[in-house]
C-alpha cells in the first residue's frame, strides 16, 4: 500500500474515534550525527476518553492539563526508536481546550533511529488499533560536508486494481468530513545544523525539510478536497500525490529516499 494511503488511513482511524488532535515532529540532526527528537502532541479530552477506553485505562478530567502526559510511557518510547535515543525532557500542556505535552529525546547516532513515518501511528498502537510496522530509518556520512538519507519504508504491498470510478459526496458527507477533521494538524519535519547545499526534498524552507504536513483547518477550506480524500482509497500513488499536492495545508514528500547535503 502506497505511502499517502497509510497515512491517510491511519488518520481516518483515529478519527473515528471523535476529536481533533495535534502532532508536530521536528527532528534536528548535528553536523556529526547527534541531535534531538522534539514532539508536541495536543487532544480534545473526548479523544482522549476514547484511547483510554480502547486500552482499558482510565482518563482524568478535563481540567487536569496532566491527562495525556505520562513521562514513563514517553521514556519507553524512547528505548523504542532505537538504540541510544534517551528520554530528555517533557511537561504537559494545555491549550485551546485540548490536552497534551511536549517531549524531547536526543540521540549520539541517528543512524540508529527507527520511528513510525506517521506520528499517529504510535497513538494507534497504544489504542490497540495499530500494528506493527516497517519503520523510517536514517544513513549519515560524516565530514566536511555531512550527507544525510532520510529512508522510508522499503516494503511496498502490490498495488490493488485502481478503479476509476468516483463515489459521489453528499452534502451530508461534507458537512460530517468537516466536523471530523475540524483542527486536526500532522507534521513531521527534519532540521539540519548547517546550510543545505544539495538535496532532492521536495519541501526545503532554508535549513528544514518537511517530509509531511497537513493542516486540515486550511485544507478544509477548498470543497473539492473532500472528493479526493473519498477517492483516495481507489487511486494510484502517483495520482493521489499529484492531486493532494494541488491544496494549501497538504505536503508530502514522495521520494523513497530523501538526500541531504549540508555543511
Amino acid at each position: 500500500m502506497n505511502k499517502i494511503k497509510l497515512i491517510i488511513i491511519g488518520i481516518s482511524l483515529l478519527l473515528l474515534l471523535s476529536g481533533c488532535f495535534q502532532i508536530d515532529r521536528l527532528v534536528r540532526v548535528n553536523k556529526d550525527g547527534s541531535g534531538t527528537i522534539e514532539e508536541t502532541v495536543l487532544m480534545s479530552q473526548e479523544f482522549i476518553d476514547q484511547i483510554s477506553k480502547m486500552s482499558g485505562s482510565k482518563s482524568e478530567k478535563e481540567s487536569d492539563e496532566f491527562a495525556y502526559h505520562n513521562p514513563d510511557n514517553l521514556k519507553k518510547e524512547a528505548s523504542e526508536m532505537g538504540e541510544g535515543v534517551k528520554y530528555v525532557s517533557s511537561k504537559a500542556m494545555k491549550k485551546d481546550g485540548r490536552l497534551g505535552y511536549f517531549v524531547t529525546y536526543s540521540f549520539e547516532d541517528v543512524t540508529k533511529i527507527r520511528m513510525d513515518e506517521n506520528p499517529a501511528d504510535n497513538m494507534m498502537s497504544t489504542s490497540g488499533m495499530g500494528k506493527d510496522k516497517e519503520k523510517m530509518s536514517f544513513g549519515f556520512k560524516k565530514g566536511k560536508t555531512a550527507e544525510l538519507t532520510i529512508k522510508f519504508p522499503a516494503k511496498e504491498e502490490p498495488e490493488e486494481k485502481i478503479s476509476r470510478e468516483k463515489t459521489k459526496v453528499s452534502d451530508e458527507d461534507i458537512k460530517m468530513m468537516k466536523a471530523m477533521y475540524n483542527g486536526m494538524k500532522i507534521s513531521v519535519k527534519v532540521e539540519v545544523d548547517g546550510k543545505i547545499v544539495k538535496t532532492n526534498a521536495t519541501w526545503k524552507d532554508k535549513n528544514v525539510i518537511t517530509l509531511s504536513e497537513m493542516d486540515f483547518d486550511v485544507i478544509m477550506k477548498d470543497e473539492k478536497v473532500f472528493q479526493k480524500l473519498s477517492d483516495s482509497q481507489k487511486m494510484s500513488d502517483k495520482d493521489m500525490k499529484r492531486s493532494m499536492q494541488k491544496f494549501k495545508g497538504f505536503k508530502t514528500d514522495m521520494n523513497r529516499e530523501v538526500m541531504v547535503k549540508f555543511k
